[in-house]
């Protein structure tokens, strides 16, 4: 989204004595003028005829921000359900940066949040600062470069007559009229969901791109989008987008503008993030895109065709036959995976694999020989002066030495601390009768804990951090986040964490977690939301023992859930823990329940569509496994009861899980206390709320 800001407002000495708030000021008095029962917030939403209801918690939590801010100390709170987080964190970010001339970035763990802050919250801020501050302030959505159409990729593909098939030429054409008339040339602003591998071949990649020496620079859509992140106060992004930034050298040379502050909202899936980001992989579609850049399967096309270089023909030749050996390469190595792994059909599998060398690296060589005929074409370029031409060449060349070494790297297991792991996950078919496409499968290695990489790139680089989600706390300690996210002192031999409640924001550190020029804070807040009125709670005491007969409890549980969501006509959300509970309790289900009554089941469509699907059928039952746990926000009538079948132990067998309980167990301490109940406790909450 570009930048946003407010039409020019009045100075501030124009505004009445009461409305001089200076940012500078930020006090507990101040903060209260703006969130408290008749302040700023309140005024403005009652000129938009919008409820307001003071919250004691989130005046509680802006004020705490607010002593983080000036003692630049780390910050963690856990804010209950209908706290108000976002303008809790919002305000005095806000007041700080204008007054300092600061950049904060807030990361999210989902979509839906980067939505309402960019589309609501700070929208009505804007306004806010507006009529009561005369401040202008200015904020940013920022996406990943793939998210965006590069013009000259565009120019290309149409000159280069790149895409043979009906729905690619059509959808080429329609993207073209779009980058024509669109302001912000992303893919999310499209009105239909373009084709992976034209888009592929259509949007900005770095390593390709030619920055300030294109001709269409100007015109970039990447490029309009980062001087407009360059003017603003806040910046908001999700937790990849931060941790690719961090990969990417953070404030020295990432992909986003410096900020001198960090709000991780959502905090509690921060780990996994940025293990998957600090990780190596290699699959067969991402190998299969990289050859079909290079040189097509369908046609006669290849990454020279375009270009006037000596020797053309030759060496497109030889790139088609490097090309179609690379591919032959590439699709025996994964069926040798999966002879070697075995993975269960139809299912996401993640197999862990403890011993090096267990395929043969097939595809070293084939990539080696496609780098080799890429570097003889990367000379000739050269003589011919072809500088977008070389651009790429060096990115693709780059590319297959990337994935050579990440294939040598997991195959030999050579990096120390980090676990590895197969993978596979089926793919729906393009559409209805069509068949089932290839699944995706991958090798991946990942650090087992980035508790040390977080503190050096983050905690160390940054301050201050504030780090908050509603489920932060496992039996009211945070003891559990600190240590996995490298804010433990205890790992860092300066003694013991524990955590504490602050209501005051102290003039110094208020029984701060110290480490080596590191401080940090916590706080507890509770939700305003009447549990007692709104919600009931039932738990089932007379199940069979699933220790005892684990088939027994399932089908008593089962159809325990098919009574609740016959009484509450649907509405209703089925959390279960395995695919495998998902596909028998889904079965159950369109056996028993009524025909007005439709059952969704995850792996049946895409995770949008099914919520999709879910909203607008005020009567269906959507029944899921991991990914619905969290991040997933349904308003209003359509969800109305949460069935939860099993508390949330991750699989056991789980790579990561199984490696960070092992590594925990060396140590010689407890895992499933310290661990894997902590983890369960973290998402059965989230589950809940």
């Amino acid at each position: 989204m570009p930048v946003v800001s407010s039409p020019v407002a009045p100075p501030v000495e124009s505004l009445p004595d009461a409305a001089r708030i200076r940012p500078q000021d930020l006090d507990r008095a101040q903060l209260k003028r703006i969130l408290g029962a008749g302040g700023f917030l309140a005024k403005t939403m009652a000129s938009q005829n919008r409820p307001f209801e003071a919250r004691g918690e989130q005046l509680e939590m802006a004020q705490s921000i607010a002593g983080a801010i000036r003692d630049e100390t780390h910050l963690l709170i856990e804010a209950g359900t209908g706290t108000g987080k976002s303008y809790a964190y919002l305000v005095p970010f806000l007041l700080w940066a204008i007054e300092n001339k600061k950049r904060v970035l807030i990361a999210t763990g989902t979509k839906a949040l980067q939505q309402q802050l960019v589309e609501r919250d700070l929208p009505f801020l804007r306004e806010m600062f507006k009529r009561h501050f005369g401040h202008d302030i200015k904020f940013a959505l920022c996406l990943g470069t793939g998210n965006y159409v590069c013009p000259r990729r565009l120019a290309k593909a149409q000159v280069a007559g790149l895409f043979a098939s009906e729905k690619e030429v059509k959808q080429l054409a329609d993207i073209q009229k779009f980058a024509g008339k669109s302001p912000t040339g992303r893919n999310l602003d499209l009105p239909f969901e373009p084709l992976p591998g034209l888009w592929s071949q259509l949007n900005r990649e770095s390593d390709l791109c030619m920055g300030r020496n294109c001709s269409l620079y100007d015109q970039s859509f990447y490029y309009k989008a980062r001087r407009e992140q360059e003017k603003a106060q806040i910046l908001v992004a999700n937790h990849h987008l931060l941790f690719v930034h961090i990969a990417a050298g953070g404030n020295a040379g990432g992909v986003l503008p410096a900020f001198d502050a960090l709000v991780i909202d959502e905090a509690h899936g921060a780990e996994d993030v940025a293990a998957s980001y600090l990780g190596i992989e290699f699959s067969n579609l991402g190998a299969a895109k990289l050859i079909e850049l290079l040189a097509s399967r369908r046609s006669s096309r290849t990454i020279l065709s375009a270009s006037k270089i000596p020797h053309r023909a030759e060496l497109e030749a030889r790139l088609h036959d490097a090309a179609s050996e690379a591919r032959e390469a590439v699709s025996r190595f994964f069926e040798n995976l999966q002879l070697a792994v075995r993975f269960e059909p139809n299912r996401t599998n993640n197999v862990r694999i403890t011993r090096s060398n267990l395929l043969s690296n097939e595809i070293y060589e084939p990539l080696e020989r496609l780098e080799s005929i890429l570097k003889e074409a990367r000379r000739e370029a050269e003589s011919a002066q072809d500088e977008t031409l070389l651009k790429e060449i060096d990115g693709f060349i780059n590319r297959c030495a990337e994935m050579r070494k990440a294939s040598r790297e997991i195959l030999e297991q050579s990096r120390a601390g980090y676990v590895y792991w197969a993978s596979s996950v089926p793919r729906l078919p393009d559409g209805p009768g069509k068949a089932a496409r290839v699944p995706r499968l991958s090798l991946h290695g990942a650090p087992i804990e980035v508790a040390q990489a977080m503190r050096a790139s983050l905690f160390d680089q940054f301050r201050p951090v504030i780090l908050t989600s509603a489920t932060m706390t496992t039996g009211g300690s945070f003891d559990f986040l600190i240590e996995r996210l490298g804010l433990s002192n205890a790992e860092l031999g300066v003694g013991s964490a524990e955590s504490s409640r602050e209501s005051e924001i102290p003039p110094t550190p208020h029984s701060p977690l110290e480490t080596p020029h590191l401080e940090i804070r916590t706080l507890t807040l509770g939700s305003p939301f009447n549990f007692r009125k709104n919600a009931l709670v039932y738990v089932a005491q007379d199940l069979p023992d699933p220790t005892t007969n684990v088939t027994f409890w399932e089908e008593a549980a089962v159809k325990r859930a098919a009574e609740v969501v016959k009484r509450t006509d649907g509405r209703a959300f089925i959390l279960c823990t395995s695919f495998r509970m998902v596909d028998q309790t889904a079965r159950f289900l369109e056996k028993v329940m009524p025909a007005r009554i439709r059952i969704l089941k995850q792996g049946g469509m895409a995770r949008g569509q099914l919520l999709s699907e879910f909203r607008s059928d005020i009567s269906s039952v959507l029944v899921g496994t991991t990914s619905f746990w969290q991040g997933v926000d349904v308003p209003g009538e359509s969800l109305s009861c949460v069935v939860i079948l099993k508390l949330p132990f991750a699989v056991p067998d789980e790579p990561l899980v199984q490696a960070r309980v092992e590594t925990i167990k060396k140590r010689g301490r407890d895992a499933f206390n310290e661990y894997q109940v902590p983890q369960a406790v973290m998402m059965f909450r989230q589950g809940f709320g």
